[in-house]
């Protein structure tokens, strides 16, 4: 069952001549999104179809209508979704396709990045985690506190060791806890 709903996450990462990456929505995800709306669709319509007694019957149609949400806003959402990171910049793209939403952070002059997590529960990266806090530090003291998507929260480990890698300080959640005996 978990690796099916890692699948709502499933995402292609790439590493570019200049040395960023590119965490970018894949084809599985779309596909799964089309896939529950087309058992969903035809569930109620089905349902529609058995029982059209006064108020079964409308309440199936209703639903059926519900459903149409998948195709025209998560779908076209899902598909755009991509975290392009680079040593100058993370730049995040979500949102649905009538208000895009495109965050960039500077990582130039950042002193350090580290986690927080207001409930206090390490999560796993499935469906209904909590989002995580990075707070940005920078080396003449400002700072920001950003919450990552739930796409970026399911990558933020390889975005984290992206950074790790290049000398940045960063201190995940998973870091921050010690195991008590």
């Amino acid at each position: 069952m978990e690796s099916l709903l890692h699948k709502f996450y499933a995402a292609s990462i790439s590493i570019g001549l200049d040395g960023s990456m590119m965490v970018a929505s894949t084809k599985v995800r779309v596909l799964l999104w089309g896939t529950i709306f087309c058992i969903s669709a035809s569930i109620c319509l089905i349902t529609w179809l058995l029982m059209r007694k006064k108020y079964t019957g409308k309440f199936a149609i209703a639903c059926f209508i519900l459903t149409l949400v998948i195709p025209v806003m998560v779908i076209p959402s899902v598909r755009k979704e991509y975290i392009h990171v680079s040593p100058t910049a993370i730049t995040v793209e979500s949102g649905e396709w009538y208000m895009p939403s495109k965050t960039v952070s500077p990582m130039s002059n950042i002193k350090n990045i580290y986690e927080i997590d207001a409930a206090g529960i390490i999560p796993g990266n499935l469906i209904g985690d909590p989002n995580i806090n990075w707070h940005f530090t920078w080396i003449d003291g400002n700072s920001e506190i950003v919450e990552l998507n739930e796409f970026f929260n399911a990558h933020r480990m390889v975005i984290a060791y992206y950074y790790k890698d290049r000398g940045y300080w960063l201190e995940r959640l998973e870091d921050q806890i010690t195991p008590t005996l």
